[in-house]
C-alpha cells in the first residue's frame, strides 16, 4: 500500500496585496478540498519584511484553523515568528546546517544520496526527492528515473516523497 503526500506550495505574492488575498482563496480552496500540508516558497522575493512576515501569519492561521500544518521554505526565523509547523530545508540549505533546526517539523529537498543521507542525519521526518522524471520547469535536467528513486529510498528510515515531472 503506497502514502500520498499532497503538499501544496504557496509562494509569498509579488508586493500587491489583491495578489496575497488570491492565493490565500486559492489556499482555502485547497484545504476545502482536505489538504493539510502547506509550504510557504518564496524563490522569487516577492513580499519584503513585515508584508511577508504578515501573509506568512495569515496562511498559518487559516491552515492551522482546519487543523493543518505549515511548513515555511528555508526560514526558520520566519517559520518561529508566526508560529508555523516547522521548516522545510532545500538542498542548498539543507548542505549548510549541521545542526537541525529547533521546531517540531523539520523536511528537507533531496537530489542524490548524499543529500538523502543528510536528511537522515539531520532527523528530518520526511525527504522530497526528485526530479523523478523531466519537467516542464528545469528542462535539460538531469532526472533520478523511478529504477533510481527506488534504490535510494529502498532502506531509507524516513518518509521519502518523489517530485518532478509527476502528475
Amino acid at each position: 500500500m503506497g502514502l500520498a503526500l499532497a503538499v501544496h506550495h504557496i509562494a509569498f505574492a509579488p508586493g500587491a496585496d489583491r495578489a496575497a488575498q488570491r492565493l490565500l482563496a486559492l489556499q482555502v480552496g485547497a484545504l476545502a478540498g482536505g489538504l493539510r500540508l502547506v509550504q510557504l516558497r518564496e524563490k522569487d522575493g516577492g513580499l519584503d519584511g513585515a508584508a511577508r512576515r504578515d501573509f506568512a501569519a495569515a496562511v498559518v492561521a487559516r491552515v492551522h484553523a482546519v487543523g493543518g500544518r505549515v511548513l515555511v521554505n528555508d526560514d526558520v526565523e520566519l517559520a518561529r515568528a508566526v508560529g508555523a509547523d516547522g521548516v522545510h530545508l532545500s538542498s542548498t540549505a539543507l548542505r549548510a546546517t549541521a545542526v537541525r533546526p529547533e521546531m517540531p517539523l523539520v523536511a528537507a529537498s533531496c537530489h542524490d544520496a548524499a543529500e538523502l543521507e543528510a536528511a537522515i542525519a539531520l532527523g528530518c521526518q520526511f525527504a522530497v526527492l526528485g526530479p523523478v522524471a523531466p519537467t516542464a520547469s528545469h528542462p535539460g535536467a538531469a532526472s533520478l528515473g523511478w529504477a533510481r528513486f527506488a534504490e535510494l529510498v529502498a532502506e531509507c528510515p524516513i518518509p521519502v516523497y518523489g517530485l518532478g515531472g509527476l502528475s
